[in-house]
This record gives structure tokens, sequence and C-alpha cells, in this order.
């Protein structure tokens, strides 16, 4: 019998391996819109940056208050995002949406 390896692993290690593509698929999420999945996303990508404990411990927040921000029902404010992603070795950007802003205040 072959030994296979969980797909979590798998990705776990694909995503420690190669950061960009633990950044694509968080990009992914933020693109589709779904913060709850998101938040999830952005959880199982920390176990390849040492998991939660070790974000925690980088971001100076209690592992509870984080796993309390991340969970579903969480609502992080943006310094625990940028933590987040400063301890997987990432930051937070924002693009140009691919439509153009329809709201008075940026003048389009």
């Amino acid at each position: 019998m072959s030994a296979t390896k969980p797909f979590d692993e798998v990705a776990i290690r694909m995503y420690r391996e190669d950061p960009s593509l633990a950044a694509d698929m968080l990009n992914a999420c933020l693109e589709d819109g779904d913060t709850e999945g998101f938040l999830l996303a952005l959880r199982h990508v920390s176990k390849a940056f040492g998991g939660m404990p070790e974000v925690a411990r980088a971001t100076g927040l209690h592992e509870k208050t984080l796993y309390k921000s991340l969970s579903t029902k969480g609502n992080p404010n943006l310094k625990t995002l940028m933590g987040v992603a400063g301890a997987m070795g990432m930051r937070i950007a924002l693009v140009p949406a691919e439509k153009p802003c329809v709201h008075r205040t940026c003048g389009t």
C-alpha cells in the first residue's frame, strides 16, 4: 500500500515552499468577496508559517484572540490583518478594481 498524505499537509508544505502560492490563494478568496472563507483560509495558511501559536506570538496577540478574530464570525481590525500578514512574510496591498469607481468620492 502506498503512503499518502492528507491534502492539508500537502497544501501546507506547498504554501511554506512557495509563499506566493499562498498569497495567490488568499487574494482569490478576497476577490470572491467571501469574508468568512478568507478568514478561514488565512487560518489555514498560517499553519504553513508556524501555526496560530507562532503567528500570535509574532503579532503580539493572545492566541485565543487571534483564533476568535480569524473565525467565521470574526471581524479582525486592519492592525490584526497586517500583523498576521507580516508574520507570514506578506503584506496587504490595494490594487485598482477592474470596474471604474462610480462613487462621487473618487471623481468618476
